[in-house]
């Protein structure tokens, strides 16, 4: 089971969210649907396998049996945010935003459409601080926080090709847009020190680049942009690109 798992994984990885290959060269689509039909080969058999050995039969989720709910929790009013073959995540805006309570009230959900399984990841804590004083200087690292603590979550995307890694963002003060890493797993968030939200992801190399504002000193003065690649983890990498002057 452990084998078939490494090899599914090491399929995923050579395709992106439209089908196409993300590593070096390029692939007919043709290609690409053979891998994704190989991939749920391997997903029927580690099925079968499960029943087999005597364990739940519950394919190659990534949770505990006892994580899941019954498709029904699903609100009806949440929205699609992204999607990674069969796992797709949910965001819903329980309370709306508004001048008393800018950030807000979302729960994020991740349907596994194989088995029909749904989890509620988190719900955000609109009175959550942020972990700005931990993330100081330029090349400062992210800061993990409870998950109870992550303060909103409009949006949501995948991060990793496992499905495991996700990425939640929102602007609960009406200036910075602040953004989390979370595990689905270890069921752990990272605040990352970025202030203007993700531009990319790349699977590939399990980086996230993420866009921040400065200032220029005197005489100059003004505000810029400049993006800077932090791993799954939340360390810093580097710097990406020269900043721009907003």
């Amino acid at each position: 089971m452990k084998q078939i798992f490494l090899t599914l994984s090491a399929a995923l990885m050579l395709t992106g969210c439209n089908g196409t290959f993300n590593a070096k060269g390029d692939a007919a689509a043709s290609d690409s649907d053979s891998i994704v039909s190989a991939a749920d080969s391997l997903l029927e058999q580690g099925f079968e396998e499960g029943e087999a050995d005597g364990t739940e039969a519950q394919g190659l989720s990534i949770y505990d049996q006892q994580d899941f709910d019954d498709l029904s929790a699903l609100p009806s009013s949440a929205e699609e945010t992204d999607r990674m073959f069969n796992h797709v995540l949910y965001v819903n805006e329980e309370t709306e935003p508004s001048e008393d309570d800018p950030a807000g009230l979302y729960t994020v959900w991740v349907v596994d459409e194989r088995w029909d399984q749904l989890r509620r990841v988190l719900t955000t804590n609109p009175t959550a601080a942020p972990a700005w004083d931990q993330m100081q200087g330029k090349n400062a690292n992210g800061v993990e926080v409870p998950i109870h603590l992550v303060a909103v979550a409009s949006s949501a995307q995948y991060a990793s090709s496992d499905y495991r890694k996700i990425v939640v963002e929102g602007c609960p003060d009406g200036r910075n847009t602040w953004t989390y890493i979370i595990d689905l797993v270890d069921r752990t968030a990272i605040q990352l020190p970025s202030t203007e939200g993700v531009q990319e992801i790349d699977m590939d190399k399990g980086e996230i680049i993420a866009a921040s504002y400065g200032y220029y000193p005197a005489p100059d003065y003004g505000r810029y942009t400049v993006n800077k690649a932090y791993s799954l983890e939340g360390k810093f990498l580097r710097q990406v690109g020269e900043p721009q002057p907003e």
